[in-house]
């Protein structure tokens, strides 16, 4: 059997892609040791042929992370760490040449300098991105529901690729699902975390404030609602709360909101969770419904002061 090495040299740019795509995938589906991989999912899912999908899961394999079952395909062969990459040299470089490209498109959007169609060629020359590159960040955006692709090389933003209505979707959307997974039958609080989430919480609102610290509460932010995602047990919520976030990170790639509007969103925030450490959880539901209704409400008044 050949090494993870030998494989994965042999392999080509848009199998090394989809083996990174198919762990994150994974991951997103919170699977486990033992989950059986459907190619004809995952060729729907990534809009590829079964063979780069069979040749990415075959490097997958030699390196150890699936395990190949005579004529049933494969299945997970180890739990995954909390942040699924393929391994070798160049992920590191990758993912961020990725996280560049992407927050440069955000950028040129909200900017006014994408148009709504255009050709990965001419987001090439745009961005001086190589076409690998390209290619994964606008599958990434048509994955989020951003972009549709056109015939021949095209792509287009749809009607959900105007922020504005985006952004209204994205908020009606959450508050029907992150209310509905703090009640679910399987949700565990991870108590560990939440005493690392408040602490963290309560430095931010008791820091001396400076201009551009609103961005510092970003990430503080999307670990919040990810793991209480994870908390719920339910990998399909997990999945949609996840995809929320990389929508929300296009659509206000600049996160830099008052300090007022900062500390109330903390202050939500360690509200739900005393809720839910009391075994409230009608009264967390409750509150995370009053607390997602005020951010979209916050948006369309932002929203209307940039118009």
């Amino acid at each position: 059997m050949p090494t993870g090495h030998t494989a994965q040299a042999k392999a080509s740019r848009l199998q090394a892609d989809l083996a990174r795509r198919v762990l994150r995938r994974l991951k997103d589906q919170a699977a486990e040791p033992g989950h059986h991989l459907v190619e004809l999912d995952l060729c729907a899912a990534f809009g590829v042929s079964r063979t780069p999908v069979r040749g990415a899961l075959r490097l997958l394999a030699a390196q150890g992370w699936l395990t190949a079952r005579d004529g049933r395909g494969f299945v997970l062969a180890k739990r995954l760490p909390d942040r699924a990459d393929t391994p070798g040299p160049d992920t590191a470089d990758t993912d961020g040449e990725d996280q560049r490209l992407f927050h440069a498109l955000a950028a040129a959007r909200d900017q006014g300098q994408l148009p709504d169609r255009f050709t990965q060629q001419e987001l090439m020359r745009r961005t001086g991105a190589g076409s690998a590159a390209v290619l994964r960040v606008l599958r990434q955006l048509a994955e989020l529901g951003l972009l549709e692709r056109r015939a021949g090389n095209g792509w287009a933003f749809g009607p959900s690729g105007d922020t504005a209505r985006a952004l209204a979707e994205s908020y009606t959307f959450r508050r029907a699902l992150e209310p509905a997974m703090l009640l679910q039958p399987a949700f565990r609080l991870d108590r560990a975390w939440v005493e690392r989430s408040r602490a963290a919480h309560l430095n931010l609102r008791r820091k001396s404030w400076r201009p551009g610290d609103g961005a510092l509460f970003d990430e503080l932010n999307a670990d919040f609602h990810r793991q209480l995602a994870r908390c719920s047990g339910n990998r399909y919520m997990r999945m949609a709360v996840e995809r929320q976030i990389q929508l929300r990170r296009f659509l206000s790639h600049q996160w830099d909101y008052p300090k007022e509007q900062v500390h109330a969103a903390i202050d939500d925030h360690l509200e739900i969770l005393a809720a839910l450490e009391s075994g409230y959880a009608d009264k967390a539901a409750a509150l995370m419904l009053h607390h997602l209704t005020q951010s979209a409400s916050q948006s369309q008044k932002d929203d209307g002061a940039a118009a």
